[in-house]
């Protein structure tokens, strides 16, 4: 019997409210901003409905990977499945909840499943694209003074 995949999961607390972590986590340019840890420029096009495709373009405009909107809900969960990826099927699966005050919000994420090479390649870009979803949602809280 094989064993299975591993996953990859980072949680962190946010000081701001679901409302603007999930807005880092949908909007196209803050998408951008922080999905640069994985490649500079690269940009997303999706509906954000579910069962709708979604495709992250370098900016070369070639297609890095492709894959489609499991489920979107606002404020809560956001996941995105990659079936035919060429690593294997994975999903990026954001989870969002409110820390009882609705000020502040622990974001868990998950990637996988996927070889361990390829988890190990992407462990230092996640843990930069984590760091500037804080980063944006914090800032943008403040900015819009919801914190």
């Amino acid at each position: 019997m094989s064993k299975p995949m591993p996953v990859l999961k980072r949680s962190l607390e946010i000081d701001a409210p679901p409302g603007e972590v999930w807005r880092v986590l949908t909007n196209p340019e803050l998408v951008r901003e922080w999905a640069s840890a994985y490649l500079d420029g690269i940009s997303i096009r999706t509906s954000w409905r579910e069962g709708d495709k979604i495709t992250w373009k370098a900016p070369d405009g070639v297609t890095r990977s492709c894959g489609t909107v499991a489920a979107f809900k606002p404020e809560r969960l956001l996941r995105l499945d990659y079936p035919d990826d060429p690593r294997g099927p994975f999903s990026d699966i954001f989870e969002i909840a409110a820390n009882g005050n609705d000020r502040t919000t622990r974001l868990e994420f998950t990637t996988g499943p996927l070889a361990e090479v390829d988890l190990a390649a992407l462990e230092g870009p996640t843990d930069e694209a984590i760091r500037e979803i804080k980063s944006l949602a914090e800032e943008s809280a403040q900015i819009h003074g919801v914190r």
